[in-house]
């Protein structure tokens, strides 16, 4: 399985695959970055097409793999992919590993694509174990972005990562092993509230040019949202939810804001009921997310005391790693020794 490309040309491309879009990466047997792309064809777009076109599924991925490397300028390159394309309903099934396990990426053997060439493997997920409600917990994705989180602070052997997103995931290394971690909906419930709820209505309808006017900052809107949360812990979740509605009929936030305001309500809420555990582990903490979500976060935490890293394009690193471990890329080499004067 060892690479025997030249440096320079592509080795590898690298996928972080998920339900509705994905990023891909052609590597050079080195990890460096010959080129990247970005594309709608998550798990869910993949599968409609294969639907419509009477494909089975498999192909349906082996195509879009195939136009993906073309477009990278690598025709013909295996592949490591993570995410929801190792779901039920994905490419194949890559299975989910019980905690606890070591935080390294020798831990995390691909499962490989049956009948795939180029060969094809997908890093597992993970899985929690049952706690006292019976209730498990799962990620698929995140494990990858864990190890390149851990990679770029050194390797601690205890640190709690929070992980926003869709589902945002607040994970705890201990003693150089992931024991747990716990899914907060939050992402969902924003899209869901903001799009299936009256409290969205002024935002879909100024969105649709209906309303006009200048509105607050999404930053004063965010930050109002963190405040009411805060500020009123003992209100059922759902009456401060409310509060978008009566703020927007009072005049006090504008219909542009509201989405705004959602997200502040909803990452104070999240914050404010996790960071307890986070910090009586008496680890660092730190965040591991692209774009603006992770800033959004940061500020949050920042209302409540607390200064965490901002982790970007962490997904790339662990992807890079779980390769090296499993011979899909030449270990790296050691730096030089710098001889003494």
């Amino acid at each position: 399985m060892r690479s025997s490309t030249p440096p320079g040309q592509p080795a590898l491309v690298a996928l972080d695959w998920g339900t509705s879009s994905l990023r891909a990466w052609a590597l050079d047997r080195d990890g460096a970055v010959l080129s990247t792309t970005t594309s709608r064809d998550g798990l869910r777009a993949v599968g409609e097409r294969a639907a419509a076109s009477q494909l089975p599924p498999a192909d349906a991925f082996a195509r879009t793999l195939a136009a993906l490397s073309d477009t990278l300028g690598a025709p013909g390159v295996r592949a490591l992919a993570c995410g929801m394309v190792g779901a039920d309903g994905g490419w194949t099934t890559a299975g989910r590993l019980d905690l606890p396990i070591p935080a390294t990426a020798g831990a995390l053997e691909p499962t490989m694509v049956p009948a795939a060439s180029p060969a094809v493997g997908i890093v597992p997920g993970l899985r929690a174990t049952p706690d006292a409600t019976g209730s498990c917990d799962v990620i698929r994705g995140e494990e990858t972005q864990v190890l390149g989180a851990l990679a770029r602070l050194g390797d601690p052997v205890d640190v709690t990562l929070v992980l926003p997103g869709t589902h945002t995931k607040w994970l705890r290394v201990a003693d150089g092993d992931i024991v747990d971690f716990t899914t907060v909906m939050t992402g969902e419930l924003h899209a869901a509230l903001l799009d299936a709820t009256i409290l969205g209505d002024p935002a879909r309808r100024a969105d649709a040019g209906d309303v006009a006017g200048p509105p607050r900052t999404d930053l004063e809107a965010f930050d109002a949202g963190v405040a009411h949360a805060l500020s009123h812990p003992a209100q059922p979740f759902a009456a401060r939810l409310f509060s978008a509605r009566t703020r927007y009929l009072s005049g006090e936030l504008a219909p542009t804001g509201i989405s705004s305001y959602l997200s502040g309500l909803l990452i104070g809420d999240e914050t404010a009921a996790m960071l307890p555990a986070a910090l009586a582990a008496e680890a660092p903490l730190a965040l591991c997310a692209d774009g603006p979500l992770g800033g959004l976060y940061q500020r949050a935490l920042s209302t409540q005391g607390v200064t965490a890293p901002l982790l970007e394009d962490t997904a790339l690193d662990g992807l890079r790693a779980v390769a090296r471990a499993w011979g899909l890329l030449p270990p790296a080499l050691p730096a030089p020794s710098i001889p003494s004067a």
